[in-house]
């Protein structure tokens, strides 16, 4: 019996743990400087051709009372190179992880087997390099996300004022 692949085109779960691992400390520090509780724990993914593999999650609340937590989707998501998702009473917001100007549309012209030409166009403004995006739906613009805006999805998200 074969072993299941655990790296997918040079990607593996181990650096998608590491950049959740990376995210998460950033968002509790800004949860903890609202007066928030953080609180880390871990869940078990199964991706398809991988092994299963832990990654950590994090539960946010306000004097005992749960705001929001959020849970790592995966390593293998369609366009990105991972997702978390923020999740709350009233919605939820995903998280996708983007590497240089995130998914393209390319295209190539071969003439007589030769390559003549080649372009490529991003698939959504606003990446603009490695790291955490959520994407507003109504003009597909990517958004990086910082504290700012994820304080704005965590309110509506958990419908509390930070």
């Amino acid at each position: 019996m074969a072993e299941p692949k655990t790296e997918d085109a040079g990607f593996s779960s181990v650096e998608y743990v590491q950049r959740v691992t990376t995210f998460l400390g950033e968002v509790s520090g800004w949860c903890r400087e609202r007066g928030l509780t953080v609180e880390r724990d871990a869940v078990t993914l199964s991706e398809e051709q991988m092994a299963q593999y832990d990654a950590p999650c994090l539960y946010i609340s306000k004097d005992g009372v749960s705001v929001a937590k959020i849970l790592p989707a995966g390593s293998k998501i369609i366009g990105a190179h991972g997702r978390v998702d923020l999740i709350g009473r009233v919605t939820r917001h995903a998280f996708l992880f983007y590497v240089g100007k995130g998914p393209a549309f390319s295209t190539q012209t071969i003439i007589g087997g030769k390559t003549v030409t080649s372009s490529s166009t991003p698939m959504l403004s606003g990446v603009d390099g490695e790291g955490w995006y959520w994407i507003e739906a109504r003009v597909r613009r990517a958004k990086r996300v910082e504290e700012s805006l994820f304080l704005d999805l965590l309110t509506d998200v958990s419908d509390y004022e930070f």
